[in-house]
């Protein structure tokens, strides 16, 4: 890349001398941490011993939480999560955490022990991520939920790679990476259309050299790709959207928002040693309940379901519900446990005749389906397994249903298929982890 080009100058002869002062103090500043970074980087290099690189990398994040030095938003998020995924990978050197391993699986979800919660459902997400779960003592700890919560917030940047500089040049000398990214970004501002001070350098990494930087105010990136091409051109590099240190870009959206708040381990069980069924519900309306043999159960909150609770009791008053199970895809528990289930897309029973509560004939329709066995939801596919250090696991929903509104036609029957056509109907109140033997 060339110097400054003549329209550039031409631009700035236009503006105010105001205009050009915060110009600068916004370079200035930009380009002030990005050396600070790469110095940061070079100490935890050269530090030998795991102890003082988790000192080092502590120090660095405690920097970033001090309001006096002068970042965006953006570089500070970007910054501390870079950190935080670094002094997990240091602290999984030293002897201050233990990995969790798949047995601790049977503990129960306790207060003071929410690293464990749900290991199978994050332990996925978090080796996508190329993450490891770890559980630290308090004192080395780097705070496991923020770590987990920060990759569900927004963390979109343009990450730009090129040949056209060596990544040893753009670190070793600062007049060469000063002028180098000042050009680069009057190209960004130009090609985009927006404030110099808008373009934020977020980081420089190896890999030929690639810089990674957001453009403030501007959200819409995957519908601009004719400027990130007139920007390839303009740079002579590639340059791709990158959610901040993960690949899977479909994480961005989902994240994890699975809280201590949303379970009540009071109701956490296992069913070795039961019969296989019992008679439960009203008088008038008894039905067989399978027990869910050889699964984990882990206890929902139900308070957002009111105060009257005689829909869960087990005494069969005429309100009880009736208990089915609904296998999902890992990737749809977080938003089944915060929010409802949902009608699916596979209604292969929707134009089925059955016969409803008051006796008269409709059709099924579309709706929720449901097992009255754990067993079928996993064999059947509903229950898509997980595969984890060669153990396969699957999660199930234990629910309640309204039992007036419970659709079944007799080929359903055979296939012990339940469904129910709303969700305010359904309520899911335990959610179980079954290992595929």
């Amino acid at each position: 890349m060339s110097n400054p080009s003549l329209i550039f100058k031409q631009q700035n002869a236009f503006k105010s001398q105001s205009e050009i002062v915060l110009s600068k103090k916004s370079n200035d500043d930009n380009f002030s941490f990005i050396q600070h970074n790469i110095q940061s980087q070079i100490k935890l290099k050269n530090t030998q011993t795991i102890k003082d690189q988790i000192e080092h990398l502590q120090k660095e994040i405690v920097f970033l939480d001090e309001k006096s030095i002068e970042i965006s938003e953006d570089q500070r998020k970007y910054t501390k999560s870079k950190l935080k995924l670094q002094l997990m990978q240091v602290l999984s050197q030293s002897e201050h955490v233990q990995t969790i391993k798949i047995p601790q699986i049977n503990q129960n979800i306790e207060i003071n022990n929410k690293e464990l919660m749900l290991y199978v459902l994050k332990e996925t997400l978090a080796r996508d991520q190329n993450r490891e779960i770890l559980m630290t003592d308090g004192i080395h700890s780097c705070g496991f939920d923020s770590i987990i919560g920060a990759f569900g917030q927004d963390q979109q940047c343009l990450r730009f790679r090129t040949t056209n500089v060596q990544y040893e040049q753009l670190i070793s000398d600062v007049m060469v990476r000063e002028q180098y990214l000042l050009n680069f970004k009057e190209n960004v501002s130009k090609i985009y259309n927006v404030p110099l001070s808008d373009v934020i350098i977020l980081d420089i990494t190896k890999g030929s050299s690639v810089i990674s930087f957001k453009i403030q105010n501007k959200t819409d990136l995957l519908n601009d790709l004719e400027s990130m091409k007139f920007l390839e051109k303009n740079c002579n590099g590639q340059v791709d959207i990158h959610n901040y240190f993960v690949e899977c870009n479909n994480q961005k959206k989902s994240g994890i928002g699975i809280k201590p708040q949303d379970f009540d381990h009071r109701y956490n069980m296992v069913w070795d040693g039961f019969k296989d069924f019992e008679l439960r519900g009203p008088s008038d309306k008894r039905y067989e309940y399978y027990f869910p043999k050889g699964c984990q159960g882990f206890g929902l909150n139900i308070d957002k379901y009111g105060k009257d609770q005689n829909w869960i009791k087990m005494n069969g008053n005429k309100n009880e519900w009736r208990i089915l199970y609904h296998g999902t895809k890992n990737e749809c528990v977080k938003d089944i446990i915060i929010s409802h289930l949902k009608p699916g897309q596979r209604n292969q029973y929707s134009k089925y005749q059955c016969i409803n509560e008051e006796g008269e004939i409709v059709k099924v329709g579309t709706g929720i389906y449901f097992s009255d066995k754990v067993e079928v939801c996993v064999n059947d596919g509903y229950a898509t397994p997980i595969d984890i250090n060669g153990r396969k696991f699957s999660a199930i929903f234990m629910t309640r249903v309204n039992p007036k509104k419970i659709r079944q036609s007799e080929s359903m029957k055979q296939s012990r298929y339940f469904v129910v056509n709303n969700s305010e109907d359904v309520r899911q109140y335990r959610i179980l982890i079954y290992e595929q033997k």
